[in-house]
């Protein structure tokens, strides 16, 4: 029963939060042709990566969501350092409360939450994939993560003058 009650305020906190935010937020660019729209009050910082580009989603005393976009390769393929790997898929079984999958705009995306209260958000193309990760105590956090994460999208090309 706990469950359900869990479920129904992560669904009141997302229909609230689509209902009371402003009709457009506009898109921030990644790294990698991808877009996510922020929500009030976060901001996009880039970071250092190794062998993947990496960056934050973070909002002022709130969530600090990170990412990491990586090639992905073909079928088959041998992976190397910075190679995509479907972090949500990877989460044991043993070790998650839940793994969801849902298609938004003709993307695929993996939902898994830990018991530790991490929630991993995963995207793909052909060409590279995406992880989200953050530790999401609240429905509000888990709202503000899968909001955004499911945002994601290709980057428009800019129309020549």
């Amino acid at each position: 029963m706990a469950g359900r009650n869990w479920l129904a305020g992560v669904s009141g906190t997302l229909l609230m939060l689509v209902l009371s935010s402003p009709a457009a937020f506009g898109q921030t660019a990644l790294p990698g042709g991808l877009e996510v729209t922020l929500l009030p009050g976060y901001k996009y910082e880039p970071k250092q990566g190794f062998d993947s580009i990496v960056g934050v989603l973070e909002k002022k005393e709130g969530l600090t969501i990170t990412f990491e976009i990586g090639h992905n390769p073909p079928p088959g393929a041998p992976r190397f350092g910075g190679s995509f790997t479907n972090q949500a898929l990877q989460l044991r079984e043993a070790d998650r409360l839940w793994l969801k999958e849902q298609t938004v705009g003709g993307r695929k995306f993996h939902l898994a939450y830990s018991k530790e209260q991490y929630l991993t958000i995963t995207s793909a193309t052909e060409k590279q994939g995406i992880n989200f990760s953050v530790l999401a105590k609240t429905p509000e956090d888990i709202a503000d993560a899968i909001l955004m994460a499911l945002s994601l999208t290709e980057a428009k090309p800019k129309a020549a003058k």
